[in-house]
């Protein structure tokens, strides 16, 4: 499944209003936010469809999974939308996150806890906001026009002497590169998942943190708890080659791919956005000056001109 599917749920009692724009949507809040409702009612229209006093509009089918038979529910959906309860056991299992990885069906997940087996992104957390009868989501997190994450009391400026990026591979090779002699060090956690146990380590430090925000859903929350906050700012573009992309180094790039990806990126094809950036540069670069690899950064990228090209799609004061 590709692109935005806007969904439309409703009975004589609640109207549901929202779009989806990726394969897994997670949506939040505390108990009698309108969660249990809306899933009640695609469960209800997924056992007596019209019967049920429940309308849905939507270009796809919307359907309920149930904790008891999963599994062989999900073989049998293709191309839907699937909204799953929280509270469902199966949630957290890295069996459920491989079960549904090539799958090409969205997900809309309620949930209040992080769930890290799944790589969803930072810009598809949400909770639900009711007007009355009428309901729609809205976005928990927000990032000013550099995707940098903070809380609305800390200070505006920082002046860091960390650099934390998740990327092991040409990403930190980058950063290294471009911060060698400077004020700032660069280190890498070496994934998402590894970022909040550094910084937890490193707490005394001003760090400026660059990780996939593609994948980053599952870890933001803890981050943004820590005490030490204030000291940190948290980066999230798409990938570290969506940067290269969005800088304009590789004339060739098609931008409709790059600034509105929704209609390209097949969910079945790949779990995450970050994947298919990473593809998508890899293509349009072979047997060229600008080849990009994941494993090596190809010195083109860390010339002067280049290098400041993909810093300035980043915020580092």
């Amino acid at each position: 499944m590709t692109g935005t599917h806007h969904v439309e749920v409703k009975n004589r009692d609640a109207v549901f209003k929202f779009d989806l724009y990726r394969n897994i949507t997670i949506v939040r809040g505390d108990s009698g936010t309108g969660k249990t409702t809306l899933y009640e009612m695609i469960a209800d229209y997924t056992r007596l469809k019209e019967a049920s006093g429940v309308n849905i509009s939507c270009d796809k089918p919307c359907v309920a999974l149930t904790d008891i038979d999963w599994k062989n529910q999900l073989k049998h959906l293709k191309d839907s939308i699937v909204f799953i309860d929280e509270g469902a056991e199966f949630l957290k299992t890295k069996e459920f996150a491989g079960a549904i990885k090539h799958t090409d069906n969205y997900y809309v997940i309620f949930n209040r806890e992080s769930l890290h087996d799944l790589p969803y992104s930072v810009e598809e957390i949400y909770e639900i906001k009711a007007s009355g009868k009428y309901h729609s989501f809205k976005k928990i997190f927000k990032h000013n026009a550099k995707h940098v994450y903070y809380k609305e009391k800390a200070p505006k400026s920082l002046k860091y002497d960390t650099l934390l990026t998740e990327d092991s591979k040409s990403g930190y090779q980058f950063y290294q590169h471009y911060f060698e002699n400077r004020a700032i060090v660069c280190f890498t956690s070496g994934s998402n998942a590894a970022i909040f146990k550094w910084l937890k380590e490193h707490e005394k430090q001003k760090i400026f943190v660059i990780a996939d925000g593609a994948a980053f859903g599952a870890e933001i929350d803890r981050i943004m708890k820590m005490r030490s906050f204030p000291n940190i700012r948290l980066c999230l573009p798409e990938s570290f080659e969506w940067l290269i992309l969005k800088s304009g180094i590789i004339s060739s790039v098609d931008m409709t791919k790059v600034d509105d990806p929704g209609d390209y990126i097949d969910s079945a094809e790949h779990f995450s956005w970050e994947q298919f950036f990473e593809r998508f540069l890899i293509d349009i670069t072979v047997n060229t000056p600008f080849q990009y690899t994941k494993k090596a950064i190809n010195p083109v990228y860390l010339g002067k001109v280049n290098a400041e090209k993909i810093i300035k799609e980043i915020y580092i004061e």
